[in-house]
């Protein structure tokens, strides 16, 4: 570990000692917060549903490295071996900030609009743009876990499906978000998203088009947050919706 400061050497080398833990933070005595993540390790049922932990790792760590020099707004690596790395804290994630609805977040879920818009105008998809893994520290979003990520640059099509996950997510996680909150969320972030990419945002509406049978499989899975959001997630996407 070459070319990082002594304290953050020390922690790293005392959580790579202890019991392993595939993401955990890192306090510095200097107040400084960062996160620790190493390969998943998985055995069994777990490694072929999901697959190798080791291939996702690499398909993360190279999508950070792409995106940080395109200047695209993905965490960027502070040290790494051979089966982890370090990310700075890059503050809370979407997810958490709508579900506390604190302080004014429009802005803030304006800013991932913006932020997934320029991703996919470089032509690439994040893979999985949950907002669980979108992250505001206060002045800019950033990209986290890009174990889905591909550095081959995608169709508008794929852009399209990845922008529909995104959607779905602001749908499934607004379920417990401040009453009357949700809407205003999504509604901002589709805006931003829509002001910077209304080509890949035409093409998102054709796809949900294709995509309308969903929603009557949906009833066959009632207690799913994720199968019900389909509905209202499509919706968002027709024509008469601006």
């Amino acid at each position: 570990m070459t070319g990082i400061d002594a304290p953050l050497k020390a922690a790293i080398e005392a959580a790579l000692a202890g019991p392993y833990q595939r993401i955990m933070p890192l306090e510095l005595p200097d107040g400084r917060r960062v996160w620790l993540k190493r390969a998943e390790r998985l055995t069994g049922r777990m490694r072929l549903q999901k697959g190798s932990g080791a291939k996702a790792f690499a398909r993360e760590y190279a999508g950070l490295h792409l995106l940080g020099s395109l200047g695209l707004p993905a965490a960027p690596i502070l040290a790494a071996g051979p089966d982890w790395f370090v990310t700075p804290d890059l503050g809370p994630t979407l997810r958490s900030l709508m579900w506390q609805a604190q302080g004014d977040l429009p802005p803030v879920f304006a800013a991932a609009g913006t932020a997934l818009a320029r991703l996919h105008l470089a032509s690439f998809r994040h893979g999985r743009p949950a907002i669980r893994d979108f992250c505001w520290n206060g002045q800019a979003v950033h990209f986290i876990d890009l174990e889905r990520f591909s550095p081959i640059k995608s169709d508008p099509r794929g852009l399209a499906i990845d922008l529909l996950i995104f959607v779905h997510s602001l749908v499934v996680d607004g379920d417990k978000a401040a009453t009357g909150s949700a809407a205003a969320l999504q509604a901002a972030a589709i805006a931003a998203y829509r002001a910077d990419a209304p080509g890949i945002w035409a093409q998102a509406q054709t796809t949900a088009a294709w995509l309308r049978w969903l929603p009557a499989i949906a009833r066959l899975n009632p207690r799913s947050r994720e199968w019900q959001a389909l509905a209202p997630t499509l919706a968002l996407f027709r024509p008469d919706q601006g």
